[in-house]
């Protein structure tokens, strides 16, 4: 059975979608319900519109986050890359924030994942190191050109100016 919110989903366009969730605010959990799912027509925008429609540490996604982060593993590269950008807006305690750095490490080294969700792994990886010093030993490991190389020219430009990559380069090129 349809919903309304389903129909939005498979019916409407990026705007129409976000106001429908604004205006009708009572189907946020259905959102995230699909989100979390494995509903090929309705999961990833649901993801994408929870995404686009909710706020830094939103209330209305705290309960839901553990769900969300559990959900991540398999799922598809553009709905973990939505997914992925839902749990990033939130205060995330350690267990789920070692979690997701497993994930974002495990995403960031294939180089056949899309470039959008290498570069949303990098991003996740790069704040993890910006709040814990400690790991940047670890991760310039794993900031070599044969995983970067292979990105989209921008999204190569964007990593390459990262301080982390700056960082790492600059250690190799003291030596």
């Amino acid at each position: 059975m349809n919903t309304p919110l389903k129909d939005v989903l498979i019916n409407a366009y990026a705007r129409e979608m976000e106001a429908y969730l604004k205006e009708h605010p009572e189907d946020f959990t259905e959102a995230i319900d699909l989100a979390v799912g494995d509903k090929e027509r309705y999961s990833w925008r649901a993801a994408w519109l929870l995404g686009n429609c909710m706020e830094k540490d939103d209330e209305r996604v705290r309960d839901a986050l553990d769900r969300l982060i559990a959900a991540m593993p398999g799922k598809p590269d553009g709905h973990w890359r939505e997914l992925i950008k839902i749990v990033s807006k939130m205060s995330l305690n350690d267990e789920q924030e070692g979690l997701l750095f497993e994930m974002a490490m495990q995403h960031w080294q294939d180089p056949d994942k899309q470039s959008s969700v290498r570069w949303k792994a990098f991003q996740f990886i790069a704040a993890m190191v910006e709040k814990y010093p400690d790991l940047a030993a670890e991760v310039s490991l794993v900031m070599r050109p044969d995983l970067i190389d292979p990105l989209s020219p921008g999204i190569r430009r964007s990593v390459a100016s990262s301080p982390l990559i700056k960082r790492r380069s600059a250690r190799y090129n003291r030596s």
